[in-house]
Formats: C-alpha cells, sequence, structure tokens
C-alpha cells in the first residue's frame, strides 16, 4: 500500500498540533520519529537540533499559527515502504508580551516517512530546506 499525501498531512497535523498546545514534551515529539533520537536538519544554516533544543525554540513564543501548504509524494520502496514528502507550511509564532511583531515565515520541508509493522506512519528524516521570513515578520529575534 503506498504513502499517501493524506496519510503525510494527517501525521503532519498531529506533530504540528504539539506545538500549538505549547505542552507536549520533546519526549512525546520525538515519538513520531523512526529513530529514538531524532533530529531536524536545517539546510539554511547547516545545523542540526534535537527535540529538546527544537522544543526550546518554540517554547519562547506565547502561541503558534502551523498551516500546511500543498505537499508531492515520491514512492522510495517497498520493504521498508518508505516515501518523500516535499512541501511547506507557514509558521506565525507571538511572542508573550507582543512587543515584538510576530515571526512570519514559510518553511519548506523535505521528509522522509516508513511505515512501520503496525500500519503507523514514523519520520525518518526531516529536513527543513528554507525559511523564507516574509516582508512583516519578527525576524531578527530568531537564529535558525
Amino acid at each position: 500500500m503506498a504513502i499517501t499525501v493524506e496519510e503525510v498531512k494527517e501525521i503532519a497535523e498531529r506533530w504540528c498540533d504539539t506545538l500549538r498546545d505549547g505542552e507536549t514534551p520533546a519526549s512525546e515529539r520525538a515519538k513520531f520519529f523512526l529513530h529514538p533520537m531524532p533530529r531536524i536538519y536545517i539546510i539554511q544554516s547547516g545545523i542540526s537540533i534535537t527535540m529538546e533544543e527544537h522544543a526550546a525554540l518554540h517554547a519562547q513564543f506565547s502561541h503558534q499559527i502551523l498551516t500546511l501548504g500543498d505537499f508531492t509524494i515520491s514512492q522510495l520502496c517497498d520493504e521498508p515502504e518508505r516515501a518523500r514528502a516535499i512541501g511547506s507550511l507557514y509558521w506565525e509564532a507571538h511572542f508573550p508580551d507582543d512587543s515584538k511583531p510576530p515571526l512570519r515565515c514559510i518553511v519548506g520541508e523535505d521528509w522522509l516517512f516508513e511505515r512501520i509493522p503496525s500500519g503507523e506512519l514514523r519520520y525518518v528524516l526531516w529536513l527543513n530546506t528554507m525559511h523564507h521570513f516574509l516582508e512583516d515578520s519578527s525576524v531578527g529575534h530568531l537564529e535558525l
């Protein structure tokens, strides 16, 4: 059975929900991944971050809006069943005191997924390919 764009968007929405709620611990976010100690690779700056570092980055905001864009899916192999998903998401993050404008950007995403024996998908590799900060963004207040 091929990995579908609907499945990819469903797991991505669940992931985004963990950021929107602001309370999901890094250890719970790590369960979305196949590898027990996952990293997110940020191509634009050449770094990778742990789930704990990712959680700390997002913890500085009072609330966040994350909206998935379009994704294309390429099936990679059947054993194990893997697929690549390339797309984008809109990220808006508000600072607690509202003294700065929100951060607003389009994030390029390049993900590899594997279907585990239960039928669920897990991230195998997560690449942020770019962060395009919008003109009215508070870009100067965040290092990626």
